[in-house]
Parts: C-alpha cells; structure tokens; sequence
C-alpha cells in the first residue's frame, strides 16, 4: 500500500519550452514545442516524443 502518493494526469511542458525558447534554433522542432499548451496528456506527450523525435533528426 502507497501512502502520500499524487497520480498525474498530466505532463507539464514549462520547463521543455523554456528550453527550447532559450536553446533551440528557429526551426519545426521548436515550433512545434512552443505551440504546446503548458499541459497535455501522458498519452499525448508520448505521442509528441516520436513526432520531436524524428523532427530532431531532420536538424
């Protein structure tokens, strides 16, 4: 039994914006980062993962 433990239904994206903001060159990638909103769904952000991933690669 788990005592004191929160369940997130969320996955906030401040601090990956802020990064790609401050870090990332103009590009799809960080556009893409920065047209998040500030909260998506766990399911949506592992989505999200694959299509940063392969705009990554393109950079």
């Amino acid at each position: 039994m788990q005592t004191g433990s929160v369940v997130r239904n969320s996955v906030n994206l401040t601090g990956l914006k802020r990064f790609a903001l401050e870090n990332l060159p103009t590009g799809p990638l960080r556009d893409d980062i920065l047209s998040q909103p500030d909260e998506i769904t766990p399911a949506e952000y592992l989505a999200n993962c694959r299509v940063w991933q392969r705009l990554a690669r393109l950079s």
